[in-house]
């Protein structure tokens, strides 16, 4: 089958990665005069290379230490399944090894066949479906195959998994628009798709991005004075190139900027990858590559499922060897490896989604975004090591960085299209650095040498599963950059009235100094009634006032008379799940969470506040769900009473907590409460 064509600073990180032995990497050279400012000026590149359709469980789900196929904290699909356990027709499939395939083919092994899979529908329409409002159940029948839930491990993609290691890997990036790749780079190169239709868009789907007509990122930089340029052949480049999408650059003269930079072409030979090598070699080696730079695959070497993975792997070794020729220049370089959007392959989180109405946010009645988690990994100096950033970002997170760099230089270039609850919501990527501890130098690297031919990945097996078990996580931790939130929500009251309604309250929050970012919400219906998931966005503490929302449920006559089954869910695997019976014999318990000083070590600790308004006393039992081994802990709480005890998770778990009360009344109530405290330092992946 032939190809088919398109669009048919925080913390140290030098003591934490010591404690973690991570000082020892292959390569490691660290250069303690080299940081001239220890800022983010030190930068004096940026390197740009979007492959292609990956989604990040596809490609990292079983990576340590991030978050992947061993999430604990994961929301439930109708029926009570994992949200892994998707339904299948009649059946039910997990995720499975594309190289344990079933599948056979005369004169390929199973790991070609794994390279070579073929694409997934992708477009707006599918992806939406797949997603289904958040509830991320409708996988195999969105994409009309299991394959969607075909995944690759270290032995597959080595070189990748290699330069997580060594660098450092997001694992809250998520694509920008629920849809296909002309729309998401669209937003890497604009920030924006026009939903309103006001400057030739929208451009929400895969032939919706041509004749484009409001301003780039790049015409940012060049009336900021900023040097770019686009490295591609633009005769082979798989249509990857999103200025192209832009009349002013397609209807450029040929001696203008935009022409030359930006739709130009490397010298060429006959292979477009070599070329594109060469001509950054080039540049590193002449002290010309300019400040920002956007790099452009073919198709062959894209990562597309056309492409196979081994070849990405080949054409990022390529791309960091070039830079590397020139050691100064490689030392003060900022290269970010993303993809644009998930193909149609699986992930387990959902997407923070905008609540109705907001603003830029909605085409046709739909969320246009976020999409779905994609892999992001970020080589410089100062992400060596190791690490897992899980703070929320998107691709509009590479121009906020852009604009927090390029302002902090002294030429400030401003992107005014990206929305407001996007710039809220996702973050600029500086807290995946540590640029007062940059380590210098080319840690070794898996050889990519090998790679894989046309003809052979032309042949698209589609292969079928070979597997239906759930898939184990590599074993281990990583170190963690802090976060900018510290999520909480609670049950804050349950109000009945005469017509046999009753309300349960939740109360959401970002609490504390360290929050300083807004944080996203959502809440889930695990059973008795129907609707959401619902969404929220909450600010963060400000003037010594906590950011807070709040939302009614209704779990009265036709929504469960009384019975309630509901889940928060919010960054960094944060979980609060409660359960009971507003008519049963729990009436009047209530456990809520907060966080406070430990009196015996002053440290941050995890509080429970256990509430008895009924009229006999009942007792409480707290049960260590994951992280600590001992306990439970059981308290009695009095007519009228409240009983508070604290774990101090920071001193003994890397901050990380999860804890589940239950109550001997009523078997049926219970409060789930899992999650990090955010100290400000570095921590450890849960």
């Amino acid at each position: 089958m032939a190809p088919v064509t398109r669009r048919t600073f925080l913390g140290s990180a030098a003591a934490l990665g010591a404690a973690l032995g991570l000082d020892s990497l292959p390569g490691t050279a660290t250069n303690a005069a080299a940081a001239t400012t220890g800022t983010i000026t030190d930068v004096k590149h940026v390197v740009v290379l979007m492959q292609e359709n990956r989604s990040f469980d596809h490609y990292f789900g079983t990576l340590k230490g991030v978050r992947g196929f061993g999430d604990r904290a994961t929301i439930q699909l109708s029926g009570g399944y994992s949200v892994f356990d998707q339904p299948n027709g009649s059946g039910r499939q997990y995720p499975w090894q594309l190289s344990a395939t079933s599948t056979w083919w005369w004169g390929v092994s199973k790991e070609q066949l794994a390279q070579c899979d073929g694409s997934l529908d992708h477009s707006w329409s599918t992806q939406h479906s797949a997603w289904n409002n958040g509830k991320m159940d409708n996988w195999v029948s969105a994409k009309n195959s299991a394959r969607t839930l075909g995944f690759m491990n270290r032995s597959d993609i080595p070189f990748h998994y290699a330069l997580a290691d060594a660098y450092t890997i997001c694992d809250a990036y998520h694509c920008s628009i629920l849809s296909a790749t002309g729309p998401n780079r669209t937003y890497l190169w604009s920030g924006w798709i026009d939903p309103a239709g006001t400057a030739g868009g929208a451009a929400y789907d895969g032939g919706s991005e041509s004749g484009l007509k409001w301003q780039t990122y790049a015409e940012a930089l060049q009336n900021a004075g900023v040097s770019w340029k686009v490295y591609q052949n633009a005769s082979d480049n798989f249509g990857d190139n999103a200025l192209a999408y832009f009349n002013q650059f397609t209807s450029a003269p040929s001696s203008s900027p935009l022409a030359q930079n930006g739709m130009g072409s490397v010298p060429s030979t006959g292979s477009t990858p070599d070329d594109i090598a060469a001509a950054i070699r080039n540049d590193s080696l002449n002290n010309t590559l300019p400040q920002v730079s956007w790099v452009v695959s073919n198709q062959l070497f894209s990562e597309h499922p056309d492409g196979p993975p081994e070849n990405g792997a080949h054409f990022v070794n390529l791309v960091i060897q070039a830079l590397a020729a020139n050691p100064d220049v490689f030392n003060s370089t900022v290269l970010f490896l993303n993809y644009d959007e998930n193909d149609g392959f699986f992930d387990h989180v959902p997407p923070p989604a905008a609540p109705s109405g907001t603003a830029a946010e909605f085409y046709s009645g739909s969320n246009i975004g976020l999409g779905f988690r994609v892999p992001m990994i970020i080589v410089s100096p100062w992400t060596r090591g190791g690490w897992v950033d899980s703070q929320v970002y998107d691709h509009t997170s590479v121009i906020r960085f852009l604009e927090t760099w390029t302002s902090a230089i002294g030429k400030p270039a401003n992107c005014g299209n990206i929305s407001a609850w996007r710039r809220q919501v996702c973050g600029d990527l500086t807290g995946a650095f540590d640029f007062a501890n940059p380590v210098y130098g080319l840690p070794s690297l898996p050889d990519t040498s090998a790679t894989i031919s046309q003809a052979t990945a032309n042949l698209q097996i589609n292969p079928a599963p070979g597997t239906n078990s759930m898939p184990t996580q590599e074993p281990g931790t990583r170190p963690a950059r802090a976060l900018p939130y510290q999520p909480n929500a609670w049950v804050d009251r349950i109000e009945y009235d005469a017509g046999g309604q009753i309300l349960l309250w939740i109360d959401m929050a970002n609490q504390g100094p360290q929050a300083t970012a807004y944080a996203h919400y959502s809440i889930y219906a695990n059973n008795y009634r129907s609707g959401g998931p619902w969404q929220y966005t909450v600010a963060p503490y400000a003037g010594g006032a906590d950011g807070t929302a709040t939302d009614y449920f209704n779990i009265g006559t036709n929504y469960g008379n009384g019975q309630y089954d509901l889940t928060c869910v919010g960054p960094n695997r944060f979980l609060r799940r409660f359960q009971g019976n507003a008519n049963g014999a729990g009436k009047g318990c209530e456990a809520t969470t907060y966080y406070a000083s430990a009196p015996n070590t002053g440290q941050q600790a995890v509080w429970f506040k256990m509430t008895n308004t009924g009229s006999s006393t009942v007792t409480y039992t707290i049960t260590s769900t994951n992280y600590r081994t001992d306990g439970p802990w059981t308290y009695q709480v009095a007519p009228g009473a409240t009983v508070s005890d604290y774990f101090n998770a920071v001193a003994y778990d890397n901050g990380w907590y999860d804890f589940t009360v239950t109550v001997d009344a009523d078997s049926s109530w219970s409060r789930r409460a899992t999650g990090h405290i955010e100290t400000g330092a570095a921590s450890v992946s849960g």
